[in-house]
């Protein structure tokens, strides 16, 4: 039954060892709840239990599969926006590749900070020292933030605090996708530079 559903929704086959899973909780509850007394059988009793263990097991699968598609999605776009154009000498390189990770860092920093607000605990260092300076860091990139021009600000508050993509936010402003795209290297490395002004 699971292989059947599996099948007839296109989905691939790693899906089956879940949905098998899916399967056998719903026969376990089908047994759970069967009562002889009322003279269905088990097997017609069983199977719509079954079929929708199966579909909504597999709905909540790809539910949290369209979540992980739109967070690397969005990861992907960020990179995308702060990748350097043309080729370098090393040196040169070698700076642009600091400057991205230092972006790449501010980024997941906002994502942290925007996603789940100053007093989450979650990934702060154990050590009360270090969690003092990080959340001074903290501090210190949201007033960044603050004191970005209007578009960056928007644009970072949209893709960091609200989830949209940069497609989304294009739309929102009516600008392009690749100006958006711009605005958030530029407001990440505005950020970098007040950042390292105040160490």
């Amino acid at each position: 039954m699971a292989r059947k559903h599996v099948r007839r929704n296109g989905m691939p086959e790693h899906v089956l060892d879940d949905a098998v899973q899916f399967a056998f909780k719903g026969l376990l509850e089908a047994i759970d709840r069967f009562d002889p007394e009322r003279g269905v059988p088990f097997a017609a009793f069983a199977r719509p239990r079954l079929n929708g263990a199966v579909l909504d097991g597999i709905g909540r699968l790809d539910e949290r599969g369209a979540q992980l598609r739109f967070r690397r999605r969005a990861e992907r776009e960020r990179l995308q926006s702060l990748m350097p154009a043309g080729d370098h000498d090393l040196p040169t390189a070698i700076a642009e590749l600091t400057e991205l990770i230092t972006e790449l860092a501010l980024g997941l920093m906002l994502d942290a900070e925007m996603r789940h607000g100053p007093n989450d605990v979650v990934g702060l260092p154990d050590n009360g020292f270090d969690r003092l300076a990080w959340r001074e860091m903290q501090g210190l990139l949201l007033e960044g933030v603050r004191q970005l021009p209007d578009l960056e600000q928007t644009v970072v508050r949209q893709h960091y605090e609200n989830d949209l993509l940069f497609s989304e936010i294009a739309t929102m402003l009516d600008l392009s996708r690749g100006r958006i795209s711009q605005l958030h290297k530029s407001a990440l490395a505005r950020l970098r530079k007040s950042m390292k002004a105040v160490r």
